[in-house]
């Protein structure tokens, strides 16, 4: 008996749910889509294949553009449109620990690089 009941009372507090009208879901679908226009488009891309370094260990092309961007850097200034591509390029490649220990060095004085 005990089971028959507690389905019994199961049946009574159903709840129907309501389906919402056409209408709400077209407006919801106008705002969904004015969001998405409202976002800026992000572009996310890495440093180009680069010859000089054909393996899959990018370890030497990391260090290579972190050292061509401050040579740029140390020509044309930092803000030059050309350094801002070796820029990109190191910190796409180069892990975050490397390029703070590098900076650290450059700071002190004794990083290997040439620049």
């Amino acid at each position: 008996m005990g089971a028959t009941m507690s389905a019994h009372c199961e049946e009574e507090h159903k709840v129907e749910e309501e389906v919402p009208a056409v209408e709400e879901t077209a407006e919801a679908s106008e705002e969904a889509e004015e969001e998405e226009e409202q976002k800026p488009e992000i572009k996310v891309e890495t440093a180009p294949q680069d010859v000089r370094f054909p393996s899959c260990n990018q370890s030497r092309h990391c260090f290579t553009r972190y050292n061509e961007f401050h040579k740029c850097a140390a020509e044309k200034g930092e803000d030059a449109e050309d350094c801002k591509f070796y820029q990109r390029a190191y910190r796409s490649l180069c892990p975050g620990d490397w390029v703070s220990k590098w900076n650290e060095e450059r700071e002190a004085g004794t990083f290997a690089g040439r620049y």
